[in-house]
């Protein structure tokens, strides 16, 4: 059954079926069963199509549809909307595309997102329930602070999205709402696979964690460029696994992890961190260590092979510090070719409290110093 919304702008593709939530183990949240399966030759139930025609009227007929629709749902959306306001999206349901090309959700406004999680945009005092959203594309038009695609969910999943032109950062897993209050539970086990997102005003990507809540996911396989600040920033790396990206001509780090713990950084191409800063310190991946649960970084290449500025100061893998207690690290088999005698390879700091690390077979060319280790920190080949 279709029914015509919104001046003929939307479309709703068959009745939205209802599902059964049931609690599971003590994770926040709930999952939602699978929508039943459609016989052969029909619309599947639960599935509802927007398509939007490129108008200032999309915003409110996509917005329409996605609070007709019922858990369980796929909303389908088509075309270019043009948005007038940021969409909220609703839990328990999945947001899909055509592909990159074929569903366009383009900034026409100021707006502070174009894509939030209703749990963020309506002040909620507990994560939202799983979400996906999948194949389209958020299009900025580079003004003000807009983010692109905030997600206040445990267990999203976000993939095949190409964010760019944010004037803020490409996407933010957070914990907290837009009235600046931190949720009172935990928002675990998300993941953000194969996006493309460039020319962020801010991050590419950001990990916003007053606390300790958005932790133990993936961010694995994305192409991240052009940031004006860092391609990756994660406020709390605990339990994360970052693996796989290229990063490229980010204005500042390639990668910033701050409170690793359990956390693997692994298999990541970045190229041209620091880019053209005339002045600072600028790291390749930066991070900043907790103790107790130990965290690994292996298998990164990491390289500036356009140049470096002059005044300004590049390490290739630099940690920071240890926040309490007896900090554990392997760092192997990372590849690192630098620019110049004034650059550094690896340095390692547990400033105040006691970093324990493995560095081992690592191949390091091209710098003034390969390795460099200062307070508190031992430092061993392994076993």
């Amino acid at each position: 059954m279709r029914a015509l919304l919104a001046l003929g702008i939307l479309t709703i593709a068959a009745a939205v079926a209802a599902c059964t939530s049931t609690a599971t183990g003590t994770d926040t949240g709930k999952k939602t069963s699978v929508p039943p399966t459609a016989p052969v030759g029909t619309s599947p139930p639960g599935v509802v199509t927007a398509t939007c025609i490129d108008r200032t009227s999309d915003a409110a007929s996509l917005q329409q549809a996605i609070n007709s629709s019922s858990p369980g749902a796929v909303i389908e959306i088509r075309g270019i909307c043009l948005l007038t306001r940021g969409i909220i999206f609703l839990d328990n349901r999945t947001y899909t595309g055509y592909n990159t090309t074929g569903t366009v959700l383009k900034q026409d406004r100021n707006m502070s997102y174009v894509l939030a999680s209703q749990a963020y945009a309506d002040n909620s005092s507990s994560t939202g329930a799983p979400v996906t959203i999948r194949d389209l594309t958020v299009e900025c038009n580079g003004s003000g602070g807009t983010n692109g695609i905030i997600v206040l969910n445990w267990q999203a999943d976000v993939e095949g999205v190409d964010v760019y032109g944010c004037g803020g950062s490409g996407i933010v897993d957070t914990n907290t709402t837009a009235n600046g209050k931190a949720i009172k539970n935990t928002s675990p086990n998300s993941r953000f696979d194969d996006n493309f997102i460039r020319n962020s005003g801010r991050y590419g990507f950001e990990i916003y964690d007053s606390g300790n809540s958005v932790t133990d996911g993936f961010l694995d396989d994305n192409l991240i460029a052009r940031s004006s600040l860092d391609g990756i920033h994660l406020e709390n790396a605990a339990g994360w696994d970052i693996s796989g990206n290229h990063l490229y001509g980010n204005a500042r780090n390639g990668i910033h992890a701050d409170r690793l713990y359990g956390t693997t950084i692994s298999n990541n191409y970045i190229e041209n961190f620091g880019h053209k800063q005339s002045a600072g310190i600028w790291c390749g991946i930066a991070g900043t260590v907790q103790g107790g649960i130990g965290s690994t970084i292996f298998n990164n290449k990491i390289f500036n092979n356009l140049g470096e500025s002059e005044g300004a100061k590049y390490i290739y893998l630099c940690i920071t510090g240890t926040n309490y207690g007896t900090g554990y690290l392997s760092v192997t088999g990372n590849v690192v070719v630098g620019d110049r005698s004034s650059d550094v390879g690896l340095t390692f700091d547990g400033g105040s409290n006691k970093l324990i690390v493995v560095s081992s077979g690592n191949e390091v060319g091209h710098v003034g110093t390969v390795s460099r280790a200062t307070r508190s920190v031992t430092e061993t080949a392994g076993t």
